[in-house]
């Protein structure tokens, strides 16, 4: 309710706040899955939602994201095994060891990489990322914060991270904002963005 937000292209934002703010509202409105009721989310000025292309979600349970047996065909779903190969060595992963691996076999951190690999390889404007952190350990919120900035540096990908946990946030990228009550409470300025 009565946001007002501008994003810039190859920006990290972080978005928190308590249960109920609206921070999942407002990921899903960035994602072009819903539309705003009053005002506009617009990409490069056109409603986002007529740019599902450009932009991609992750969602809280990456397991339901991945809809092919093995993690190669998951990758690749949309595009070509070598650019699935590249996508899945952005994100830290071995294609040779772990393409073949079934998807039902990933850990979380895992499960959230091939996830993030599958949006890569798509070559969206913009990824929105909702409680990536849920369900993983301290090592693998590390190494997903420094896979996110990796993605960021290497592709020039916005990404957006609505989250509870600011483990890292300083990575993840330049800006914090505080959602309370459907509303931007306050932002901050955070380190360089990995």
């Amino acid at each position: 309710e009565g946001i007002d937000l501008d994003i810039w292209r190859g920006e990290g934002v972080v978005l928190t706040g308590p249960n109920g703010s609206g921070k999942s509202t407002l990921a899903w409105l960035l994602a072009g899955l819903t539309e705003p009721t009053d005002g506009d989310a617009t990409l490069d000025g056109a409603p986002i939602s007529e740019h599902a292309d450009r932009v991609g979600i992750a969602f809280q349970h990456a397991r339901l994201q991945l809809l092919r047996p093995t993690v190669i065909a998951d990758v690749s779903l949309g595009a070509d095994e070598d650019r699935a190969r590249r996508a899945l060595l952005s994100v830290g992963l071995d294609p040779d060891e772990m393409g073949p691996r079934r998807v039902d076999d990933l850990s979380g951190g895992q499960q959230r990489r091939v996830a993030l690999a599958g949006l890569l390889v798509r070559r969206p404007d913009l990824i929105v990322l909702d409680e990536p952190y849920a369900g993983l350990d301290d090592e693998a919120r590390k190494a997903l914060a420094w896979t996110l900035a990796a993605a960021r540096r290497l592709s020039g990908v916005t990404v957006v991270v609505v989250t509870h946990d600011l483990d890292n946030a300083e990575v993840l990228g330049e800006r914090l904002i505080y959602l309370e009550d459907g509303r931007i409470e306050r932002e901050e300025a955070l380190g360089t963005g990995g």
